[in-house]
């Protein structure tokens, strides 16, 4: 359990595409959750801190995942910035251009192989012991 609570409390290291998807998934599923089943006023009263709190632990994933793709964690806050204008559908021009980006990380995340040898940011996730697989 101590790697599950590390792919959403730290940004450091690196994730291999299923930990990313499965990580992702759960993140995304928890806001839709929120957004969909939270009544109004609570929404407004606890948004703040769920999205927050599901913020933090998205820059956690992707920043991880980008350490794997051997590029800087930093690119999490453009992506999140993305994910933020195209929720939950895009309606101006600008939010289908943050949509298609979207596409594109997610293309490059989720579907492409992480370095193989050492890097920056650590050993591959497929190299070390007891690691969630890639």
């Amino acid at each position: 359990m101590d790697r599950f609570s590390d792919l959403f409390l730290t940004s450091s290291g690196r994730i291999g595409r299923i930990a990313f998807v499965l990580g992702g998934g759960l993140l995304l599923a928890l806001w839709a959750g929120f957004d969909l089943l939270t009544p109004l006023k609570a929404r407004d009263l606890i948004g703040w801190l769920v999205a927050a709190a599901l913020l933090y632990g998205g820059a956690c994933v992707l920043s991880q995942r980008l350490h794997d793709r051997g590029r800087s964690g930093w690119w999490s806050g453009p992506i999140l910035l993305a994910v933020a204008m195209a929720w939950p559908r895009p309606q101006a021009p600008l939010d289908w251009v943050a949509a298609v980006v979207l596409v594109l990380v997610a293309v490059d995340l989720a579907l492409l192989p992480g370095q193989k040898a050492f890097n920056r940011h650590g050993v591959s996730p497929k190299d070390q012991s007891g690691a969630l697989p890639s």
